[in-house]
């Protein structure tokens, strides 16, 4: 009878360790989860304004955020994501002299925003994965769509320029730069990302997503012309997430 009850008391000491180490490894739902994000984006040209002040092409520039999560359950996320970014595109003017002679073709750039900030909510479906025994949820992919609104920062400038003709030396002024007014408008789009953790709490991510913007502008230089304009812009990112 004492061999039994040792033994018994063996097992219960047993299976109160790796019920305490099982609790341990295994924290509870980690629901909130905050992140900042880096990366870069490009945009198209803004469609609305005359083909003239949209330009030819654009550039690739710096994506930024930060983001805050709710999951309602392992497959439904929430976030609310803050972003910043610059939409500028450039083009050619051809240049006339003082008595109506072309002069060489020069470039011109026009800045749609210099920061263009949108504020975001997201709604993800996420596929989750754990680790082996499901130790915690070591990664998730997802995919959803967001919607919100934008907000550009911009003076309405414009930028003159010296064109030294090569021929008679003489000097011409021409617009070198265009800059939008500031605005403010709606987003919306969709996007799918990756999370890896390392540890339970803290990982990695990369989002690839397509927004639509659509803004109005408080222009007054140029009538109507720059005052509602829309575009697409898709932003690749890469950062940081700690889940609590």
């Amino acid at each position: 009878m004492r061999i039994l009850s040792f033994v018994f008391a063996l097992l219960l000491g047993y299976c109160t360790s790796v019920s305490a180490q099982y609790h341990m490894n295994f924290p509870p739902d980690l629901n909130w989860e905050v992140g900042i994000n880096g990366g870069f984006s490009v945009c198209t040209r803004p469609v609305g304004p005359p083909d003239a002040y949209r330009g030819t092409r654009t550039n690739v520039v710096g994506e930024y955020g930060i983001r805050g999560g709710y999951s309602f359950n392992p497959h439904w996320q929430m976030n609310f994501d803050l972003g910043s970014r610059m939409w500028e595109t450039f083009g050619t003017w051809q240049i006339n002299g003082k008595y109506g002679q072309v002069l060489g073709p020069q470039n011109i750039s026009f800045m749609v925003a210099q920061r263009a900030v949108s504020e975001s909510i997201q709604m993800n479906y996420v596929i989750p994965f754990y680790t082996h025994f499901q130790v915690y949820n070591k990664a998730n992919l997802y995919f959803g769509a967001m919607f919100g609104m934008v907000t550009t920062v911009n003076d309405g400038s414009q930028t003159v320029s010296r064109y030294k003709s090569p021929v008679d030396s003489s000097v011409t002024n021409f617009v070198s730069r265009v800059d939008y007014n500031s605005g403010i408008g709606y987003s919306y789009g969709i996007q799918t990302g990756f999370s890896y953790f390392f540890v339970p709490k803290l990982g990695l991510n990369i989002e690839f997503a397509v927004r639509y913007a659509n803004v109005t502008t408080s222009d007054t230089h140029n009538s109507a012309e720059l005052q509602h304009y829309h575009l697409l812009y898709f932003p690749e990112t890469i950062g940081l997430r700690y889940r609590f």
